[in-house]
């Protein structure tokens, strides 16, 4: 299935997802062939993107998603060991993991879902670091960066947080608020893993960057060196896709929240903190993957999401049976968690 400009549409195209109005009257079925017709309602209502079923030939991933992240697991696995014991990074492990992670990328719409079945499959510090970059690998394709860089993207993400594996457990897992003491030790991951990477001559410096200053803020209220301004481009990346994963796992300081809150948050944050371009561009795109998907709401109701307002992304529509609720008129009632 993919999602396509209803400006790029020609008539004889199957439908994949059905087609609702702002006041959630069923317009199109999920199977229908499109017609002129259609595409002449869809410029009337305003309707700028829909999802169609893909026919044409596509390469697949040879592999299914969960052994892929079970091998990338392995791989973080070894290369934090590895790095606690002062073992040098397998950057040709490494890149490899990462071109298989890309290649499971290809589909967004499934990898959201894939990505939540795997939250606990191992701990936390690997998990995340599998996101992030499977994350910064996304971000990379809507900005429409070159292949190159899309993959330094996802070597960035795998590494972002390296220098955790200096820091001791109980600080990492506390449950509970930090001391100011503790806290000023976790802010040392960033050097640490900073330094540990730039041991290898040949990994590009703003792969090292990215680890050093993901979370730096533009207004310069993050770390290690309160930079202020314009941040480095791969360390941009990396603090989206770092803070999108954080808020949407549990911790054991934490309950996960759901994507919906995340982007909310990320959106909040894109004013002085992080890069403006970057975070609009992941808050625009992260919403419309969850049409279709089955919610909680805070009211205790399953329902499906049917329909993003742009304006409102993070307020969509859900139907609850024979019932309507529109968040973006409703605040009432938020997205507590995906549950399909």
């Amino acid at each position: 299935m993919l999602k396509i400009k209803t400006s790029n549409l020609r008539p004889g195209i199957k439908l994949g997802k059905d087609i609702y109005s702002y006041d959630s009257q069923l317009l199109l079925t999920s199977g229908s062939t499109i017609t002129q017709e259609h595409l002449d309602s869809f410029a009337r209502r305003n309707i700028e993107e829909v999802f169609i079923l893909d026919e044409s030939p596509r390469m697949k991933p040879e592999r299914d998603f969960e052994d892929v992240y079970q091998d990338a697991l392995e791989v973080v696995n070894s290369f934090m060991v590895g790095a606690m014991l002062g073992s040098p990074l397998d950057f040709q492990e490494i890149d490899k993991t990462v071109d298989l992670l890309r290649e499971q990328a290809f589909d967004a719409i499934d990898l959201f879902r894939q990505m939540r079945l795997m939250k606990n499959k191992g701990e936390y510090l690997f998990t995340h670091s599998i996101n992030v970059s499977l994350l910064c690998i996304l971000i990379g394709r809507w900005l429409k960066c070159d292949r190159n860089t899309i993959r330094e993207l996802g070597i960035a993400g795998l590494l972002h947080d390296l220098g955790k594996v200096f820091i001791e457990n109980d600080i990492l897992n506390k449950p509970g608020k930090l001391t100011d003491q503790e806290y000023e030790k976790i802010k040392k991951h960033t050097v640490l893993g900073y330094n540990f990477i730039c041991q290898n001559p040949d990994m590009n410096l703003e792969v090292a960057n990215a680890a050093l200053m993901h979370h730096e803020r533009v207004d310069g209220s993050g770390y290690p060196s309160g930079l202020k301004g314009q941040l480095n481009f791969y360390a941009a990346v990396v603090a989206v896709a770092d803070v999108y994963d954080a808020i949407t796992s549990a911790h054991s300081y934490a309950d996960k929240r759901s994507p919906y809150s995340a982007a909310e948050i990320l959106w909040q944050e894109s004013f002085g903190k992080l890069d403006a371009r970057i975070t609009k561009v992941f808050y625009d795109k992260i919403t419309n993957f969850y049409v279709g998907n089955k919610v909680l709401l805070s009211n205790k109701k399953e329902g499906i999401v049917i329909y993003v307002d742009p304006f409102q992304p993070t307020r969509p529509i859900v139907m609850v049976e024979d019932e309507f609720y529109n968040l973006a008129l409703d605040r009432s009632i938020t997205i507590r968690d995906i549950i399909d």
